[in-house]
This record gives structure tokens, sequence and C-alpha cells, in this order.
């Protein structure tokens, strides 16, 4: 009997020594017989970095359960790069793996600007509001700072139409776009209406 489990890894924090992750087992058709789930810290090489821990798992699964653990290097060592935590959930010979890396990612906001937004203090402003003269130089660079902002096009502007088409409508309009002929035009409509 196969084995009809899901298992996903997320990792929920990173600190110097430890990491937290959940394992979430999501049965993928009704209930799913589970006789254990297994995690390990595990080095780039593969090479486990702490105990491996049994989860108190076990049983017949009906729905996606999450559990959430925190796995420690042992003797209080800092986790090292390219680390990964490994989760192996089986049923007699079949198992299911997942893995996930342990490094800090990049946040989306700090991939678009480039670098992390600073917190200052009021008196630790490094930042000066540019004079008109300083900022007249860079118009004639980035003429685009200095455009006056327009507001947002009304709906009469953009020429939203109030009132949803009719199915002849939407027809016709089709028609003319793939310019059918008349006759295959009647054609298709007749074919539409039965």
């Amino acid at each position: 009997m196969a084995l009809e489990l899901d298992v996903e890894l997320s990792l929920e924090e990173r600190l110097d020594d430890s990491v937290i992750v959940s394992v979430y087992l999501c049965p993928r058709d009704g209930a799913t017989r589970v006789d254990g789930v297994a995690l390990r810290l595990r080095d780039k090489n593969g090479r486990g970095l702490g105990p491996r821990v049994l989860l108190p798992i076990a049983g017949t699964l009906s729905q996606t359960m999450r559990t959430t653990v925190a796995l420690e290097c042992e003797n209080g060592e800092d986790v090292p790069l390219g680390a990964c935590v490994q989760v192996v959930a089986w049923y007699e010979q079949e198992q299911r793996e997942a893995s996930i890396p342990t490094d800090r990612m990049t946040a989306f906001e700090v991939h678009v600007r480039g670098t992390t937004p600073w917190a200052l203090e009021e008196g630790e402003r490094m930042l000066e509001a540019l004079l008109p003269e300083e900022r007249a130089v860079f118009a004639q660079g980035i003429p685009w700072i200095d455009e006056p902002r327009m507001p947002p096009p009304s709906a009469a502007q953009l020429g939203v139409v109030d009132h949803e088409p009719t199915e002849e409508e939407e027809v016709d309009a089709f028609v003319d776009e793939m310019g059918i002929d008349a006759e295959s035009a009647e054609w298709l409509k007749d074919l539409l209406d039965e």
C-alpha cells in the first residue's frame, strides 16, 4: 500500500545556534496511516549536526497536520552556512522526504532596493533635503522628478462602459475582431442559439 502523503517544511526562524521549522503532513486522498516522522539538521555535505528528532506522530491522519520544532547543533555550535533541515515520514517500505535550506534568505524588499532599510534616530539622520537649486541640477538629467503628478484618469476618460454587453453584442464584437464573413457569422449565431 503506497503512502499517499505530502510532506513539507517551512523555516519559521533562523537563530545562530538553532532553527525553528514547521512540518506539514498533508494526506492526499482521505485518511493515511503514518508510522513515524523524523527530523535532522544536516550540514552541506549531508552529515548530521545534531541528534535526530523523532516526532510523536503515529496513526491515521485524515487532515493536514502542522508541528513546529526547534533543532539545535551539538555542543551549542552555530548552524553553519549551507546547512539544511531534512524530514522523513514513513509507512512500511514507503517513505516521503523533504528538506529546506537554513541559510538566511534575501528579503524581497532588500532584493528590490539593494539594501536593508535604515532605522535612524532623529539626531543620526545622514541625509539632508535637496535645496531648490540642487534639485534643478538633478532635474536637468532626470526631468521626470519635477513633472507635475497627474491625477488618475476618470472612468469617462478611460472609456469605461457602465453596462454589461449582451451575448449578441459579444458575438458581433468577436465577428468583427476575427473578420468573419456574413454567412459564417449567421451560422455561428445559429450555433450559439442552439
